[in-house]
């Protein structure tokens, strides 16, 4: 039988007025890591559904173009006719 483990308090540093004072949280990992670009998260999302390698290839191919012939411009900075 396992017996449930016991909580330990965590003492927390008290300012001086008696109340607890903030401790920042921080996530844990890679803090200053860029995030993947786009054709590699392209990429994950179609491994991720198990799609065949060569439909990965024709994916990337067609985005990659698209992205091109937009010259590489970022879809919020576009501005269209009005």
């Amino acid at each position: 039988m396992v017996t449930p483990r016991q909580s330990h308090p965590i003492p927390y540093p008290a300012s001086p007025e008696g109340a607890f004072t903030e401790l920042a949280v921080r996530e844990v990992g890679s803090v200053g890591a860029p995030k993947p670009r786009l054709l590699d998260r392209v990429r994950e999302a179609i491994r991720a559904r198990h799609y065949s390698r060569r439909t990965e290839k024709a994916y990337v191919a067609w985005i990659r173009r698209y992205i091109l012939f937009h010259g590489k411009r970022h879809p919020l900075r576009w501005v269209g006719p009005r």
